[in-house]
């Protein structure tokens, strides 16, 4: 999905600018309107895409319990299928404007006064994904920069929640209130925004996997995360430490207890 997101997106922003550019000197009514819908569907594919990835990098950090995976894939169904009904009506309603403009050189359309409405339903999810996902980073508290993955986890969450809330408003916004003349600016810079955030989610993830090698993390069924460091990195202080079997294992009784063995320690909280 990742991929098929980063490289097909390139394409179609390509052939909409050739389109919406005034380059071509002539497009029939079949290709405008060929066009009109597949664009269309490509947008809401995309979206569909980026979002599945970020409810999935959720699931992930809670552990994927049963219940998390209901709600995340009822709420991205709810989403999907409420704008994909805003965006159908609004492609028929407006299709029989769909022409050739030899003045502009583009294909010219109007656009219904609902469209808007269809980014309410991705920022409402990304506002349950942004919730929970500082709910297991106000759980992991200290040991969030000191173990890259859940950094980097957290980080680029809240990075992304804050382009999409961007991009939903400025796009709601610009089809609201602006002349005809913006519509296509909210459109290419929302869709080439979104790609660019989730690509960056993706590649960072896989760029802290060397650095994670002494530091890892696995997230319980029950919401709860477990925080794998290299022993040589344990903080001693305010541990009572006591040996048994000196040579195989130690244990430290730091509040809620931890286990410690001359390779790695497990944190649980």
């Amino acid at each position: 999905m990742f991929l098929l997101n980063r490289y097909i997106t390139p394409i179609v922003l390509a052939i909409d600018l050739y389109d919406k550019g005034g380059i071509a000197t002539y497009s029939s009514h079949t290709f405008c309107i060929t066009w009109y819908f597949a664009e269309a569907m490509w947008y809401i594919v995309s979206f569909g895409i980026t979002h599945v990835l970020v409810a999935m990098r959720v699931m992930a950090i809670w552990g994927r319990p049963r219940w998390i995976v209901f709600l995340l894939s009822s709420l991205w169904l709810a989403y999907f299928c409420s704008t994909l009904g805003i965006l159908l009506a609004s492609l028929i309603t407006k299709a029989h404007t769909v022409h050739f403009e030899p003045l502009l050189r583009v294909c010219y359309l109007n656009i219904a006064p609902f469209l808007w409405s269809c980014w309410i339903p991705p920022l409402l999810l990304e506002i349950v994904l942004f919730t929970l996902s500082c709910i297991q980073a106000l759980r992991a508290g200290k040991f969030t920069p000191r173990t890259p993955i859940i950094h980097v986890l957290f980080r680029d969450g809240a990075l992304h929640f804050v382009v999409i809330l961007a991009c939903s408003i400025f796009n709601m916004i610009t089809w609201l209130v602006a002349p005809p003349t913006l519509v296509a600016l909210a459109k290419y810079f929302s869709l080439a925004m979104a790609n660019v955030m989730i690509s960056r989610l993706v590649l960072n993830l896989r760029s802290c996997q060397a650095e994670s090698r002494s530091h890892h993390f696995v997230a319980t069924p029950g919401g709860g995360i477990q925080v794998h460091v290299s022993v040589d990195e344990v903080e001693l202080g305010g541990a009572t430490w006591s040996s048994k079997d000196h040579d195989r294992e130690l244990y430290a009784d730091i509040g809620s207890g931890a286990g410690v063995s001359p390779s790695q320690s497990s944190i649980q909280f």
